[in-house]
Protein backbone atom coordinates (compact mmCIF):
# COMPACT_ATOMS: atom_id res chain seq x y z
CA UNK A 1 0.00 0.00 0.00
CA UNK A 2 2.84 2.36 0.90
CA UNK A 3 5.29 1.47 -1.91
CA UNK A 4 6.14 4.49 -3.97
CA UNK A 5 9.17 6.05 -5.56
CA UNK A 6 8.32 9.18 -3.55
CA UNK A 7 11.31 8.87 -1.34
CA UNK A 8 12.26 11.17 -4.16
CA UNK A 9 13.73 14.56 -3.41
CA UNK A 10 11.11 17.23 -2.65
CA UNK A 11 10.52 20.11 -5.00
CA UNK A 12 12.14 22.54 -2.60
CA UNK A 13 15.09 22.24 -0.20
CA UNK A 14 14.47 21.30 3.39
CA UNK A 15 13.86 24.49 5.32
CA UNK A 16 16.18 25.68 8.06
CA UNK A 17 15.63 24.03 11.41
CA UNK A 18 16.11 27.26 13.37
CA UNK A 19 12.83 29.03 12.40
CA UNK A 20 10.92 25.81 13.07
CA UNK A 21 12.59 25.43 16.47
CA UNK A 22 11.78 29.02 17.44
CA UNK A 23 8.19 28.51 16.32
CA UNK A 24 8.02 25.20 18.21
CA UNK A 25 9.07 26.90 21.45
CA UNK A 26 6.58 29.74 21.07
CA UNK A 27 3.72 27.37 20.23
CA UNK A 28 4.64 25.05 23.10
CA UNK A 29 4.77 27.86 25.67
CA UNK A 30 1.47 29.32 24.46
CA UNK A 31 -0.32 25.96 24.53
CA UNK A 32 1.13 25.06 27.92
CA UNK A 33 -0.06 28.37 29.37
CA UNK A 34 -3.58 27.65 28.06
CA UNK A 35 -3.71 24.15 29.50
CA UNK A 36 -2.01 24.91 32.81
CA UNK A 37 -4.35 27.85 33.48
CA UNK A 38 -7.45 25.80 32.63
CA UNK A 39 -6.40 22.49 34.22
CA UNK A 40 -8.46 20.82 36.92
CA UNK A 41 -6.91 21.55 40.32
CA UNK A 42 -8.34 18.63 42.29
CA UNK A 43 -9.12 14.94 42.26
CA UNK A 44 -11.40 13.77 39.45
CA UNK A 45 -14.08 11.24 38.55
CA UNK A 46 -13.76 7.89 36.84
CA UNK A 47 -10.59 6.78 35.02
CA UNK A 48 -8.89 10.12 35.70
CA UNK A 49 -9.34 9.56 39.42
CA UNK A 50 -8.11 5.98 39.11
CA UNK A 51 -4.93 6.95 37.24
CA UNK A 52 -4.13 9.77 39.67
CA UNK A 53 -4.70 7.51 42.68
CA UNK A 54 -2.41 4.78 41.32
CA UNK A 55 0.33 7.30 40.54
CA UNK A 56 -0.01 8.90 43.97
CA UNK A 57 0.18 5.49 45.67
CA UNK A 58 3.05 4.35 43.45
CA UNK A 59 0.94 1.36 42.41
CA UNK A 60 2.19 0.11 39.03
CA UNK A 61 -0.68 -2.36 38.63
CA UNK A 62 -4.22 -2.33 37.33
CA UNK A 63 -6.86 -4.97 38.14
CA UNK A 64 -8.13 -4.65 34.56
CA UNK A 65 -4.83 -5.90 33.13
CA UNK A 66 -1.32 -4.84 32.14
CA UNK A 67 -2.63 -3.04 29.05
CA UNK A 68 -4.31 -0.51 31.36
CA UNK A 69 -1.17 0.39 33.34
CA UNK A 70 0.21 2.95 30.84
CA UNK A 71 3.70 2.68 32.24
CA UNK A 72 5.37 5.70 30.61
CA UNK A 73 2.62 8.05 31.78
CA UNK A 74 2.83 6.47 35.25
CA UNK A 75 6.54 7.20 35.60
CA UNK A 76 6.15 10.74 34.28
CA UNK A 77 3.45 11.25 36.92
CA UNK A 78 5.78 9.95 39.62
CA UNK A 79 8.46 12.35 38.36
CA UNK A 80 6.00 15.25 38.52
CA UNK A 81 5.21 14.37 42.14
CA UNK A 82 8.90 14.27 43.01
CA UNK A 83 9.79 17.68 41.55
CA UNK A 84 6.70 19.74 42.46
CA UNK A 85 5.20 20.99 45.70
CA UNK A 86 1.65 21.69 44.50
CA UNK A 87 -1.41 19.57 45.28
CA UNK A 88 -0.34 16.07 44.12
CA UNK A 89 -3.31 15.47 41.81
CA UNK A 90 -2.71 18.86 40.18
CA UNK A 91 0.94 17.97 39.59
CA UNK A 92 -0.17 14.69 37.97
CA UNK A 93 -2.72 16.50 35.80
CA UNK A 94 0.00 18.87 34.59
CA UNK A 95 1.67 15.86 32.93
CA UNK A 96 -1.33 15.74 30.60
CA UNK A 97 -1.08 19.50 30.05
CA UNK A 98 2.64 19.38 29.18
CA UNK A 99 2.08 16.42 26.83
CA UNK A 100 -0.78 18.24 25.12
CA UNK A 101 1.36 21.34 24.60
CA UNK A 102 4.08 19.14 23.10
CA UNK A 103 1.52 17.56 20.76
CA UNK A 104 0.43 21.00 19.51
CA UNK A 105 4.02 22.14 19.05
CA UNK A 106 5.02 18.89 17.30
CA UNK A 107 2.05 19.31 14.97
CA UNK A 108 3.31 22.79 14.15
CA UNK A 109 6.68 21.21 13.33
CA UNK A 110 4.99 18.62 11.09
CA UNK A 111 3.20 21.16 8.92
CA UNK A 112 6.14 23.60 8.79
CA UNK A 113 8.51 20.83 7.71
CA UNK A 114 6.12 19.62 5.01
CA UNK A 115 4.81 22.94 3.66
CA UNK A 116 7.26 25.68 4.73
CA UNK A 117 4.16 27.79 5.33
CA UNK A 118 3.91 29.52 8.71
CA UNK A 119 0.21 30.57 8.58
CA UNK A 120 -0.84 27.01 7.67
CA UNK A 121 1.27 25.51 10.46
CA UNK A 122 -0.21 27.94 12.99
CA UNK A 123 -3.72 27.19 11.72
CA UNK A 124 -3.25 23.44 12.15
CA UNK A 125 -1.66 23.82 15.61
CA UNK A 126 -4.35 26.22 16.84
CA UNK A 127 -7.10 23.93 15.53
CA UNK A 128 -5.76 21.04 17.59
CA UNK A 129 -5.08 23.24 20.61
CA UNK A 130 -8.71 24.35 20.99
CA UNK A 131 -10.37 21.11 19.82
CA UNK A 132 -12.92 20.29 22.52
CA UNK A 133 -11.99 16.70 23.35
CA UNK A 134 -8.26 17.38 23.07
CA UNK A 135 -8.44 20.49 25.26
CA UNK A 136 -10.51 18.71 27.89
CA UNK A 137 -8.16 15.70 28.06
CA UNK A 138 -5.26 18.15 28.40
CA UNK A 139 -6.77 19.52 31.61
CA UNK A 140 -7.52 16.28 33.45
CA UNK A 141 -5.41 13.25 34.33
CA UNK A 142 -5.44 11.13 31.17
CA UNK A 143 -2.90 9.26 29.04
CA UNK A 144 -4.21 10.26 25.62
CA UNK A 145 -2.42 13.59 25.20
CA UNK A 146 0.93 11.84 25.65
CA UNK A 147 -0.16 9.42 22.92
CA UNK A 148 -0.93 12.44 20.70
CA UNK A 149 2.42 14.13 21.46
CA UNK A 150 4.42 11.03 20.58
CA UNK A 151 2.38 10.39 17.42
CA UNK A 152 2.89 13.99 16.29
CA UNK A 153 6.63 13.64 16.93
CA UNK A 154 6.64 10.38 14.96
CA UNK A 155 4.86 12.06 12.03
CA UNK A 156 7.26 15.02 12.15
CA UNK A 157 10.23 12.69 11.81
CA UNK A 158 8.46 10.76 9.04
CA UNK A 159 7.89 13.97 7.06
CA UNK A 160 11.50 15.04 7.60
CA UNK A 161 12.72 11.64 6.42
CA UNK A 162 10.54 11.82 3.32
CA UNK A 163 11.77 15.37 2.69
CA UNK A 164 15.42 14.40 2.55
CA UNK A 165 16.59 14.06 6.16
CA UNK A 166 18.60 10.96 7.03
CA UNK A 167 19.23 8.64 9.90
CA UNK A 168 18.34 11.05 12.70
CA UNK A 169 14.81 11.39 11.34
CA UNK A 170 14.59 7.61 11.01
CA UNK A 171 15.78 7.10 14.56
CA UNK A 172 13.38 9.71 15.92
CA UNK A 173 10.43 8.18 14.08
CA UNK A 174 11.10 4.72 15.49
CA UNK A 175 11.94 5.98 18.99
CA UNK A 176 8.73 8.04 19.22
CA UNK A 177 6.66 5.06 18.10
CA UNK A 178 8.35 2.83 20.67
CA UNK A 179 7.72 5.36 23.42
CA UNK A 180 4.11 5.52 22.25
CA UNK A 181 3.79 1.77 22.73
CA UNK A 182 5.38 2.19 26.16
CA UNK A 183 2.60 4.60 27.01
CA UNK A 184 -0.49 3.15 25.29
CA UNK A 185 -0.83 0.16 22.99
CA UNK A 186 -2.96 2.21 20.59
CA UNK A 187 0.36 3.57 19.31
CA UNK A 188 1.05 0.11 17.91
CA UNK A 189 -1.50 0.77 15.17
CA UNK A 190 1.08 2.86 13.31
CA UNK A 191 4.02 0.54 14.03
CA UNK A 192 3.52 -1.40 10.74
CA UNK A 193 3.40 1.93 8.88
CA UNK A 194 6.71 3.21 10.27
CA UNK A 195 8.32 -0.20 9.67
CA UNK A 196 7.37 -0.01 5.98
CA UNK A 197 8.64 3.58 5.78
CA UNK A 198 11.92 2.60 7.45
CA UNK A 199 12.49 -0.34 5.11
CA UNK A 200 11.72 1.84 2.08
CA UNK A 201 14.20 4.44 3.26
CA UNK A 202 16.87 1.73 3.53
CA UNK A 203 16.06 0.22 0.12
CA UNK A 204 16.17 3.66 -1.47
CA UNK A 205 19.63 4.24 -0.04
CA UNK A 206 18.58 7.05 2.28
CA UNK A 207 19.91 5.19 5.32
CA UNK A 208 22.29 2.32 5.85
CA UNK A 209 21.43 -1.08 7.24
CA UNK A 210 23.31 -0.17 10.41
CA UNK A 211 21.10 2.91 10.77
CA UNK A 212 18.02 0.74 10.38
CA UNK A 213 19.22 -1.70 13.04
CA UNK A 214 19.97 1.17 15.43
CA UNK A 215 16.44 2.45 14.80
CA UNK A 216 15.00 -0.95 15.69
CA UNK A 217 17.04 -0.93 18.91
CA UNK A 218 15.74 2.55 19.72
CA UNK A 219 12.17 1.34 19.13
CA UNK A 220 12.67 -1.47 21.64
CA UNK A 221 14.29 0.97 24.08
CA UNK A 222 11.23 3.22 23.83
CA UNK A 223 8.93 0.33 24.75
CA UNK A 224 10.96 -0.62 27.85
CA UNK A 225 8.72 1.11 30.43
CA UNK A 226 6.05 -1.38 29.37
CA UNK A 227 8.00 -4.42 28.15
CA UNK A 228 9.97 -4.62 31.40
CA UNK A 229 6.68 -4.63 33.30
CA UNK A 230 5.35 -7.44 31.09
CA UNK A 231 8.53 -9.50 31.52
CA UNK A 232 8.40 -9.02 35.29
CA UNK A 233 4.80 -10.25 35.38
CA UNK A 234 5.70 -13.23 33.20
CA UNK A 235 8.57 -14.14 35.53
CA UNK A 236 6.38 -13.72 38.60
CA UNK A 237 3.38 -15.70 37.35
CA UNK A 238 4.91 -18.13 34.89
CA UNK A 239 1.64 -17.83 32.96
CA UNK A 240 2.60 -17.15 29.35
CA UNK A 241 -0.90 -17.13 27.89
CA UNK A 242 -2.46 -15.10 30.69
CA UNK A 243 0.35 -12.54 30.70
CA UNK A 244 0.27 -12.04 26.93
CA UNK A 245 -3.51 -11.60 26.99
CA UNK A 246 -3.26 -9.14 29.88
CA UNK A 247 -0.49 -7.24 28.08
CA UNK A 248 -2.30 -6.97 24.76
CA UNK A 249 -5.96 -6.42 25.68
CA UNK A 250 -6.38 -6.62 29.46
CA UNK A 251 -10.00 -7.31 30.36
CA UNK A 252 -11.20 -5.66 27.14
CA UNK A 253 -10.57 -8.51 24.71
CA UNK A 254 -14.16 -8.56 23.46
CA UNK A 255 -14.15 -4.81 22.83
CA UNK A 256 -10.78 -4.88 21.06
CA UNK A 257 -11.86 -7.79 18.83
CA UNK A 258 -15.30 -6.34 18.12
CA UNK A 259 -16.01 -6.47 14.39
CA UNK A 260 -19.34 -4.66 14.44
CA UNK A 261 -20.20 -1.00 14.69
CA UNK A 262 -21.50 0.01 18.15
CA UNK A 263 -23.90 2.58 16.76
CA UNK A 264 -24.55 4.52 19.96
CA UNK A 265 -20.87 4.92 20.87
CA UNK A 266 -19.85 5.61 17.27
CA UNK A 267 -22.54 8.27 16.89
CA UNK A 268 -21.26 10.00 20.03
CA UNK A 269 -17.68 9.83 18.72
CA UNK A 270 -18.63 11.36 15.38
CA UNK A 271 -20.64 14.05 17.16
CA UNK A 272 -17.63 14.93 19.35
CA UNK A 273 -15.40 15.00 16.26
CA UNK A 274 -17.54 17.68 14.62
CA UNK A 275 -18.10 19.46 17.94
CA UNK A 276 -14.33 19.62 18.48
CA UNK A 277 -13.75 21.37 15.15
CA UNK A 278 -16.51 23.99 14.71
CA UNK A 279 -14.24 25.87 12.32
CA UNK A 280 -12.52 25.31 8.99
CA UNK A 281 -10.18 22.49 10.04
CA UNK A 282 -12.29 19.60 8.73
CA UNK A 283 -12.93 21.22 5.31
CA UNK A 284 -9.22 22.02 5.10
CA UNK A 285 -8.36 18.40 5.97
CA UNK A 286 -10.65 17.12 3.22
CA UNK A 287 -9.07 19.58 0.78
CA UNK A 288 -5.60 18.46 1.84
CA UNK A 289 -6.55 14.81 1.29
CA UNK A 290 -8.18 15.40 -2.09
CA UNK A 291 -5.43 17.67 -3.38
CA UNK A 292 -2.67 15.54 -1.87
CA UNK A 293 -0.57 15.10 -5.03
CA UNK A 294 -0.46 18.88 -5.52
CA UNK A 295 0.66 19.74 -1.98
CA UNK A 296 4.32 19.06 -2.66
CA UNK A 297 4.44 16.60 0.24
CA UNK A 298 6.26 13.42 -0.88
CA UNK A 299 3.91 10.59 -1.86
CA UNK A 300 5.40 8.16 0.63
CA UNK A 301 4.70 10.52 3.52
CA UNK A 302 1.14 11.25 2.42
CA UNK A 303 0.36 7.56 2.02
CA UNK A 304 1.89 6.73 5.38
CA UNK A 305 -0.12 9.46 7.12
CA UNK A 306 -3.30 8.36 5.34
CA UNK A 307 -2.67 4.75 6.37
CA UNK A 308 -2.26 5.86 9.99
CA UNK A 309 -5.48 7.88 9.81
CA UNK A 310 -7.45 4.95 8.40
CA UNK A 311 -6.05 2.46 10.92
CA UNK A 312 -6.83 4.70 13.89
CA UNK A 313 -10.31 5.61 12.63
CA UNK A 314 -11.24 1.97 11.99
CA UNK A 315 -9.96 0.91 15.40
CA UNK A 316 -11.80 3.62 17.31
CA UNK A 317 -15.15 3.56 15.54
CA UNK A 318 -15.69 -0.15 16.19
CA UNK A 319 -14.12 -0.16 19.66
CA UNK A 320 -17.01 -1.15 21.89
CA UNK A 321 -16.42 0.99 24.98
CA UNK A 322 -18.48 3.81 26.45
CA UNK A 323 -15.72 6.44 26.27
CA UNK A 324 -14.88 5.54 22.68
CA UNK A 325 -14.57 9.19 21.64
CA UNK A 326 -11.57 9.77 23.93
CA UNK A 327 -9.52 7.42 21.72
CA UNK A 328 -9.93 9.82 18.77
CA UNK A 329 -6.94 12.00 19.65
CA UNK A 330 -4.60 10.28 17.14
CA UNK A 331 -7.29 10.86 14.50
CA UNK A 332 -7.37 14.53 15.56
CA UNK A 333 -3.59 14.82 15.11
CA UNK A 334 -3.61 13.26 11.65
CA UNK A 335 -6.61 15.29 10.51
CA UNK A 336 -4.89 18.48 11.66
CA UNK A 337 -1.78 17.57 9.65
CA UNK A 338 -3.90 17.14 6.54
CA UNK A 339 -5.75 20.34 7.49
CA UNK A 340 -2.41 22.11 7.48
CA UNK A 341 -1.70 20.71 4.02
CA UNK A 342 -5.09 21.94 2.81
CA UNK A 343 -4.53 25.38 4.30
CA UNK A 344 -1.14 25.58 2.57
CA UNK A 345 -2.86 24.82 -0.74
CA UNK A 346 -5.23 27.76 -0.29
CA UNK A 347 -2.23 30.01 0.34
CA UNK A 348 -1.10 29.28 -3.21
CA UNK A 349 -4.26 30.72 -4.71
CA UNK A 350 -3.86 34.04 -6.45
CA UNK A 351 -4.83 36.90 -4.13
CA UNK A 352 -8.58 37.23 -4.32
CA UNK A 353 -11.61 38.10 -2.27
CA UNK A 354 -12.25 34.37 -1.72
CA UNK A 355 -8.75 33.71 -0.42
CA UNK A 356 -8.86 36.71 1.92
CA UNK A 357 -12.34 35.73 3.06
CA UNK A 358 -11.30 32.16 3.86
CA UNK A 359 -8.26 33.38 5.78
CA UNK A 360 -10.34 35.84 7.80
CA UNK A 361 -13.02 33.23 8.39
CA UNK A 362 -10.45 30.71 9.62
CA UNK A 363 -9.04 33.18 12.15
CA UNK A 364 -12.47 34.34 13.37
CA UNK A 365 -13.85 30.82 13.74
CA UNK A 366 -10.81 29.70 15.74
CA UNK A 367 -11.17 32.75 17.99
CA UNK A 368 -14.84 32.07 18.74
CA UNK A 369 -14.47 28.28 19.14
CA UNK A 370 -14.55 28.50 22.98
CA UNK A 371 -17.78 30.51 22.71
CA UNK A 372 -19.29 27.68 20.66
CA UNK A 373 -18.57 25.24 23.50
CA UNK A 374 -20.00 27.55 26.15
CA UNK A 375 -23.05 28.37 24.04
CA UNK A 376 -23.76 24.72 23.24
CA UNK A 377 -23.58 23.74 26.90
CA UNK A 378 -25.89 26.59 27.87
CA UNK A 379 -28.38 25.76 25.12
CA UNK A 380 -28.53 22.05 25.94
CA UNK A 381 -28.85 22.83 29.65
CA UNK A 382 -31.76 25.15 28.87
CA UNK A 383 -33.58 22.38 27.00
CA UNK A 384 -32.65 19.68 29.54
CA UNK A 385 -30.96 17.22 27.19
CA UNK A 386 -29.67 15.04 30.02
CA UNK A 387 -32.98 14.79 31.84
CA UNK A 388 -35.09 11.66 31.67
CA UNK A 389 -33.30 8.38 30.96
CA UNK A 390 -29.83 10.00 30.98
CA UNK A 391 -30.36 11.75 34.31
CA UNK A 392 -29.44 8.79 36.49
CA UNK A 393 -26.04 8.44 34.86
CA UNK A 394 -25.14 12.12 34.81
CA UNK A 395 -26.59 13.45 38.07
CA UNK A 396 -23.52 12.75 40.19
CA UNK A 397 -23.14 14.80 43.37
CA UNK A 398 -22.35 18.46 42.67
CA UNK A 399 -21.63 17.74 39.01
CA UNK A 400 -23.11 19.82 36.21
CA UNK A 401 -23.24 17.25 33.40
CA UNK A 402 -23.26 19.91 30.68
CA UNK A 403 -20.18 21.57 32.11
CA UNK A 404 -18.44 18.24 32.68
CA UNK A 405 -19.04 16.84 29.18
CA UNK A 406 -19.01 19.93 26.98
CA UNK A 407 -16.76 22.58 28.57
CA UNK A 408 -13.08 21.75 27.98
CA UNK A 409 -11.55 24.15 30.53
CA UNK A 410 -11.80 21.74 33.47
CA UNK A 411 -10.65 24.30 36.03
CA UNK A 412 -14.35 25.12 36.52
CA UNK A 413 -15.27 21.48 37.27
CA UNK A 414 -14.57 20.59 40.92
CA UNK A 415 -17.47 18.25 41.70
CA UNK A 416 -15.41 15.14 42.47
CA UNK A 417 -13.05 17.12 44.69
CA UNK A 418 -15.95 18.75 46.54
CA UNK A 419 -17.80 15.45 46.91
CA UNK A 420 -14.77 13.66 48.35
CA UNK A 421 -13.92 16.46 50.81
CA UNK A 422 -17.48 16.75 52.11
CA UNK A 423 -17.94 12.98 52.36
CA UNK A 424 -14.79 12.61 54.49
CA UNK A 425 -15.81 15.52 56.73
CA UNK A 426 -19.38 14.22 57.15
CA UNK A 427 -18.20 10.70 57.95
CA UNK A 428 -15.81 11.83 60.65
CA UNK A 429 -13.38 9.61 62.54
CA UNK A 430 -14.43 5.97 62.41
CA UNK A 431 -17.22 6.69 59.93
CA UNK A 432 -18.32 4.68 56.92
CA UNK A 433 -18.81 6.01 53.40
CA UNK A 434 -20.99 3.95 51.08
CA UNK A 435 -20.90 4.81 47.39
CA UNK A 436 -23.34 3.63 44.75
CA UNK A 437 -20.94 4.75 42.03
CA UNK A 438 -17.73 2.73 41.81
CA UNK A 439 -16.21 5.54 39.71
CA UNK A 440 -16.44 7.85 42.75
CA UNK A 441 -14.33 5.53 44.89
CA UNK A 442 -10.97 6.75 43.56
CA UNK A 443 -11.60 10.35 44.58
CA UNK A 444 -12.73 9.23 48.02
CA UNK A 445 -9.69 7.01 48.54
CA UNK A 446 -7.33 9.80 47.49
CA UNK A 447 -9.01 12.27 49.83
CA UNK A 448 -8.92 9.70 52.64
CA UNK A 449 -5.15 9.32 52.17
CA UNK A 450 -4.68 13.09 52.18
CA UNK A 451 -6.94 13.64 55.20
CA UNK A 452 -5.95 13.52 58.84
CA UNK A 453 -9.31 11.89 59.62
CA UNK A 454 -8.69 8.51 61.26
CA UNK A 455 -10.41 5.25 60.47
CA UNK A 456 -12.77 6.32 57.69
CA UNK A 457 -13.97 3.25 55.75
CA UNK A 458 -15.10 3.31 52.12
CA UNK A 459 -17.30 0.61 50.59
CA UNK A 460 -19.12 0.17 47.30
CA UNK A 461 -22.78 -0.84 47.29
CA UNK A 462 -22.87 -4.22 45.61
CA UNK A 463 -25.54 -5.74 43.39
CA UNK A 464 -25.00 -9.10 45.12
CA UNK A 465 -27.62 -9.85 47.81
CA UNK A 466 -25.07 -11.47 50.15
CA UNK A 467 -22.77 -8.46 49.96
CA UNK A 468 -25.70 -6.11 50.50
CA UNK A 469 -26.75 -8.00 53.62
CA UNK A 470 -23.24 -7.83 55.05
CA UNK A 471 -22.86 -4.11 54.32
CA UNK A 472 -26.28 -3.30 55.79
CA UNK A 473 -25.21 -5.05 59.00
CA UNK A 474 -22.03 -2.97 59.10
CA UNK A 475 -24.09 0.18 58.60
CA UNK A 476 -26.39 -0.87 61.46
CA UNK A 477 -23.41 -1.43 63.79
CA UNK A 478 -21.90 1.95 62.88
CA UNK A 479 -25.11 3.80 63.68
CA UNK A 480 -25.52 1.84 66.93
CA UNK A 481 -21.97 2.80 67.93
CA UNK A 482 -22.65 6.50 67.27
CA UNK A 483 -20.57 6.61 64.09
CA UNK A 484 -21.74 8.26 60.90
CA UNK A 485 -22.68 6.47 57.70
CA UNK A 486 -22.50 8.69 54.58
CA UNK A 487 -24.00 7.78 51.24
CA UNK A 488 -22.50 9.02 47.96
CA UNK A 489 -25.34 8.38 45.48
CA UNK A 490 -25.08 7.68 41.79
CA UNK A 491 -28.03 10.02 41.28
CA UNK A 492 -28.02 12.83 43.82
CA UNK A 493 -31.81 13.17 43.64
CA UNK A 494 -32.72 9.47 43.79
CA UNK A 495 -30.41 7.32 45.93
CA UNK A 496 -31.13 3.60 45.68
CA UNK A 497 -29.35 2.22 48.74
CA UNK A 498 -31.72 1.09 51.53
CA UNK A 499 -32.96 1.90 54.10
CA UNK A 500 -35.09 4.42 52.16
CA UNK A 501 -36.98 7.57 52.95
CA UNK A 502 -36.72 9.30 56.27
CA UNK A 503 -33.79 7.15 57.46
CA UNK A 504 -31.48 9.40 55.41
CA UNK A 505 -30.89 13.09 55.91
CA UNK A 506 -29.70 14.95 52.85
CA UNK A 507 -26.59 17.08 53.30
CA UNK A 508 -25.95 18.98 50.08
CA UNK A 509 -25.82 16.24 47.45
CA UNK A 510 -24.79 13.57 49.98
CA UNK A 511 -26.83 11.64 52.56
CA UNK A 512 -26.24 10.78 56.22
CA UNK A 513 -27.91 7.77 57.81
CA UNK A 514 -29.74 9.01 60.93
CA UNK A 515 -31.61 5.86 61.96
CA UNK A 516 -31.97 2.26 60.93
Amino acid sequence: MLHSPAIEEPDRPVSSARPILVGWILVFVSALALYALTANRGVQWQDSGDIALRIYRGDLTNPLGLALVHALHFWLGRFALAVSNVEPVFAITLVSAVAAAMAVANLFGCVMTATRNLPSALFAAASLAVANTFWRLATVTEVYTLTAALLAGECWCLLALAGGAGRYALWGMLLFNGLGVGNHLQAGLTTPVVVVVAVQAWRAGRVRLADLLIGVALWFAGTLPYTILVLQELYRSGDWLGTIKSALVGNFGASVANAGLPLQFTAVSIAFLFFSFPNLLLPAAVYGLVKGPLTGVPTMARRALLAGLILHALFVLRYNVQDQYTFLLPVFVLLCIFGGFGAAMTRRWNPSIMRRGITAGAVILLAVTPLVYWGTASLLRHYGLFHGTLHRKHAKPYRDAYEYLLIPWSVVEDSADRMSREAIELAGAGGLIVTEDSMARFALQYRQMRSAMAGVEIENWSSLPEAQTELLERMRRKVAAGRRVVLVPLNRDAPAVPPPGEAWERKGDLYVLISF
